[in-house]
């Protein structure tokens, strides 16, 4: 009989067990968002889960909505989660890395030159975010244009290529939790007339292109959801 401890395959990864460790965000990343020794020993200590799943990891810089959040998308960050992955595969576990865009839940104080956030629509979310000095109230955030969304799409496959080069199994795109593919997703956030606003087809329109692009760059038995 199958029980939690049996091995497993999720795709083209092959398990030891059937536990996975779920995505938790720590704000332990070094400067430039890049992972550090203390996370690759974080999660080496829990590498006897069948898979571990990385706290959510932004795709670009503006996908940063939190302090001290590791990155996957420059080479300081790539090379950074090479460490944890190594650390992780010498320890015989498997790990995949979530990918990540926050959308409208930053501040200009955590986006590149101090640029608004970017949304579906310019609505803005109600509270406050901790910006690494202080509590600060949401902003309006700018709405994408929509002649803007193709490359964020390769935006998320070259991170999941990236994601790849840094040693991880697979990846997990993160579109829960009011973030930004969620905020296409809901009506109360996506107040948009074009292609991908609307029906719930045109409001799934987006999430459907990242996935299909992750599975065209590293292969649909890599990518999770």
């Amino acid at each position: 009989m199958t029980d939690l401890f049996s091995p497993a395959r999720f795709g083209a990864i092959e398990l030891a067990n059937r536990i996975v460790m779920s995505s938790l965000t720590r704000n332990r990343a070094g400067t430039g968002n890049v992972p550090t020794p203390l996370m690759a020993e974080y999660y080496r200590q829990r590498a006897s889960a069948g898979l571990i799943l990385t706290e959510a990891t932004p795709i670009c810089e503006a996908g940063h909505g939190y302090p001290r959040t590791p990155g996957i998308h420059a080479p300081e960050q790539v090379a950074g989660w090479k460490r944890v992955t190594d650390a992780v595969h010498g320890a015989g576990g498997k790990i995949a890395l979530q990918l990540w865009h926050v959308g409208r839940i930053s501040h200009p104080d955590l986006q590149p030159g101090g640029i608004l956030p970017v949304a579906p629509s310019a609505i803005r979310p109600a509270g406050q975010t901790y910006t690494g000095a202080a509590m600060k109230e949401f902003g309006t955030p700018r709405a994408l244009e929509t002649a803007e969304l193709q490359g964020l799409v390769e935006t998320y496959a070259r991170a999941a290529r990236n994601a790849l080069e840094a040693g991880f199994d697979g990846v997990e795109v993160q579109a829960g939790n009011g973030y930004l593919l969620d905020q296409f997703l809901r009506s109360s956030t996506n107040r948009r007339t074009d292609a991908y606003g609307g029906s719930r087809e045109n409001r799934a329109r987006l999430l459907l292109e990242v996935m299909e692009a992750g599975c065209r760059e590293i292969g649909h038995d890599r990518v999770g959801l």
